[in-house]
């Protein structure tokens, strides 16, 4: 390999890495408690669609799991139906560090021989800041 070649490979390979940097610099936090609380409770409910519970369970607030351990909140959760989707259809935050928000659950419960048809849910979930982050607070 040349010298020329040399030097272009070295600074080829300082650029990709400066702009690779870069590129994660971009990406902003969210601008409001409201945007944050969203995009984590979007995050949760995907797990839950996708059922992955550990996931799921992740999102619950620190003195939450402190207090349920995961096989008592997996267990808490109904198994008579198949989530298809989820979305938050709302968020309102009256404090600086406590979220209420409106959950829309779309699916399908289990009867003897089969389902019923898709059902559309709305769940009220409240979601408190601790610790850097936002937590959902459970409550069952």
């Amino acid at each position: 390999m040349s010298s020329l070649q040399s030097t272009f490979l070295l600074r080829w390979s300082a650029l990709t890495c400066v702009v690779g940097v870069m590129a994660g610099c971009a990406t902003a936090p969210p601008a409001t408690p409201e945007q944050a609380v969203r995009a984590r409770a979007n995050e949760r409910l995907k797990a839950l669609v996708n059922a992955d519970l550990p996931k799921a369970y992740g999102f619950l607030s620190p003195t939450s799991r402190a207090m349920v351990s995961f096989e008592n909140w997996r267990n808490s959760l109904t198994r008579a139906t198949v989530w298809k989707s989820a979305e938050v259809f709302s968020v309102q935050c009256p404090t600086a560090d406590r979220c209420n928000v409106r959950v829309t659950i779309h699916h399908q419960p289990l009867v003897l021989g089969g389902t019923l048809g898709t059902i559309t849910s709305a769940i009220d979930e409240t979601w408190l800041a601790d610790k850097g982050d936002w937590w959902l607070l459970y409550t069952q």
